[in-house]
């Protein structure tokens, strides 16, 4: 196994150093638990329309997505301990905000703090993965690093559901909480986070700094992006208005003039070099389509609970407990054997897995117990997230120079925010469209009743098998190899 890495003076270091990485991806899917698992209280709380209702997320994935696109470019260029530590202060402030918003029963205010965190945790894991990919070499403690930070996003819904339905009568200590959870990883970064220097070098042997930052690139990403995002997460709501339609389309060509431009600048946001790895670009499409249909089964698994089935939120935070089990125990299997088998079927093993959510979710009726389906479903679903993000990010980050590390795994992070918007929005309308067509009858949850709901989980279940259809055909990611870390 490899030795230590020398910016890590300790075991207990790097320890440390690991799960700070790691909290990252922790705090977002926390902070995307807990309000999940509050929306019909936040609904009734703070006189939210039905229309309006999915921007409690949307407001929060949106910030989360533009942040990423920029801010792991400029985690390449820059201090990384410096970001980490700022946004986590940011965190803080808005957490108190936020607590606020609530107790004063303000909803616009509310949003603007969602968006707010997201923005902040989308500076956090871009920065996260920029520090983990420039200290560790290919090989075995770059595995376990990796993975542990994945294992950290199911642990952290169901912690941000179990936050939100203990808390659900006192909502706004959902967010107090939260800030002081932030304040004490910010004193543990500061003295534990390593200080990379800021001017990383090239491979040409070029000295960079942030005059090499593709400031054309990173406007037209983050108007394409959240002009997509946008219009996608306002379609279904509004009726498909022309101007969700419009923002959306302005969002497409903005982002086509992304990737002709990214071919004429010295220094792109992503290296050119990456999109030329023989099953890059087949691999971005499977995730794509697993991640996001995981994550609109996510959604809609969780209404289901709360209204169609009638738990309360801790019951339904409760329900999502196989999330944390099996997501640790995924993580732990593939720092073991992605040094030892091509990743590639790990890949597909995760698309599957993507894939079983739906299955056992698509037969239950509102009497349905819970240990017959939901709890199954839930336990093998969760080992979709888990190997997805560990391979597709050992992958991706063993393919780019240490100068670009932040800049690949923020190109993961924008790939899940954009798939997530687009497959629930198509899931949106899709059970839209059978809901109102009448044929089921049965009980209403916010304009899609159970047909409805069947109708989205046949058409997640659609995008991950073909995810796991293309990724066994055309995507090729050979075993881990062993490499020296650079001093």
């Amino acid at each position: 196994m490899q030795s230590r890495p020398h910016e890590l003076p300790s075991q207990l270091a790097e320890i440390v150093f690991i799960l700070l990485c790691a909290s990252s991806q922790l705090l977002f899917a926390t902070f995307f638990g807990d309000v999940a698992i509050l929306q019909t209280v936040l609904s009734e709380r703070l006189h939210i329309a039905e229309p309006q209702l999915p921007w409690i997320q949307g407001a929060y994935t949106l910030a989360n997505g533009l942040a990423v696109i920029i801010s792991g470019s400029l985690a390449d260029l820059t201090r990384p301990r410096w970001m980490i530590n700022g946004s986590l202060l940011w965190l803080v402030f808005w957490n108190l905000v936020g607590g606020v918003s609530l107790l004063r029963r303000v909803a616009i205010l509310f949003f603007v703090t969602r968006a707010m965190q997201g923005a902040a945790i989308g500076v956090l894991v871009s920065t996260s993965i920029s520090m983990l990919g420039r200290i560790y070499q290919p090989g075995r403690r770059k595995n376990i690093a990796f993975s542990s930070m994945a294992s950290t996003a199911p642990l952290g819904f169901w912690v941000g559901a179990m936050q939100g339905g203990a808390l659900a009568s006192h909502s706004d200590w959902v967010f107090w909480s939260n800030a002081l959870v932030c304040a004490m990883l910010c004193a543990c970064s500061w003295h534990y986070l390593p200080d990379l220097k800021a001017s990383p070098v090239s491979t040409s042997g070029q000295v960079l700094s942030i005059k090499s930052f593709d400031f054309v690139g990173a406007g037209l990403a983050l108007a394409g992006s959240g002009c997509l995002v946008f219009g996608l997460t306002e379609g279904t709501p509004s009726g498909w208005a022309p101007y969700s339609i419009v923002v959306a389309v302005l969002g497409v060509v903005m982002l086509a003039a992304l990737g002709y431009i990214e071919r004429k600048v010295a220094r792109p946001l992503i290296p050119a070099s990456l999109w030329r790895t023989p099953g890059f670009a087949w691999l971005t499409v499977a995730y794509a389509l697993g991640i996001g249909s995981y994550l609109a089964w996510q959604f809609y698994a969780l209404r289901f609970f709360l209204t169609i089935q009638e738990a309360t939120p801790l019951t339904t935070a409760l329900y999502v407990l196989p999330n944390a089990i099996v997501g640790v125990l995924a993580a732990a299997m593939v720092s073991r054997v992605f040094h030892i088998m091509p990743a590639h079927w790990l890949f597909v093993t995760s698309l599957v897995a993507f894939a079983l959510g739906p299955v056992f979710f698509i037969p239950q009726t509102a009497r349905t117990t819970y240990w017959a389906l939901s709890m199954p479903g839930i336990a093998l679903v969760t080992l979709g997230p888990d190997l997805s993000f560990a391979a597709a990010s050992i992958f991706v980050t063993s393919q780019v120079p240490r100068s670009y590390q932040g800049s690949a795994g923020s190109l993961l992070v924008t790939l899940q925010n954009i798939s997530a918007a687009v497959l629930t929005s198509v899931s949106d309308a899709i059970g839209a469209a059978v809901t109102q067509k009448g044929s089921s009858g049965g009980d209403v949850v916010t304009g899609v009743d159970l047909a409805g709901l069947r109708a989205i989980w046949w058409f997640n279940f659609a995008a991950a098998i073909c995810g796991a259809i293309i990724c066994a055909i055309f995507v090729r990611i050979p075993k881990s190899e062993e490499k020296e870390h650079m001093t």
